[in-house]
């Protein structure tokens, strides 16, 4: 069963508000100074791109996990992406190293990255 065919676009549409549309502001390329443009700049990224961005909200506290990267990003080709933004100076937390180790055991990378130019440069990386 294909899960394309069990939810309308029109019902993503109202579920996912804005998802198909990015939203008008300009792409930071440089290292970000807060951490919530980047993740602005990220998220319009992947709806111009018509992919999947899951991501939490950083304007309250989400029931997340501990170290969970920002964004687990389901792109075309089957390629997936785990980003964990930073501002020009941010430092991983203790467990954001600790997911990061874990996932490499796995076969898993998280990307850190502190600008627009680095999710480009892993996202149009060719396989």
């Amino acid at each position: 069963m294909n899960i394309k065919n069990l939810i309308p676009n029109e019902t993503l549409r109202r579920l996912n508000p804005g998802l198909f549309e990015p939203r008008q502001q300009p792409a930071t390329f440089h290292a970000a100074e807060k951490e919530k443009d980047l993740h602005g700049d990220i998220f319009n990224e992947c709806r111009a791109r018509g992919w999947i961005a899951l991501h939490g909200s950083m304007a309250e506290r989400t029931h997340r996990t501990m170290g969970e990267p920002d964004y687990v990003i389901l792109a075309d080709g089957g390629r997936v992406f785990f980003i964990e933004c930073k501002s020009k100076t941010g430092k991983l937390s203790i467990s954001q190293v600790a997911i990061a180790r874990h996932a490499a055991k796995l076969g898993h990378t998280i990307h850190e990255v502190r600008s627009m130019e680095q999710f480009l440069g892993i996202v149009n990386e060719k396989i």
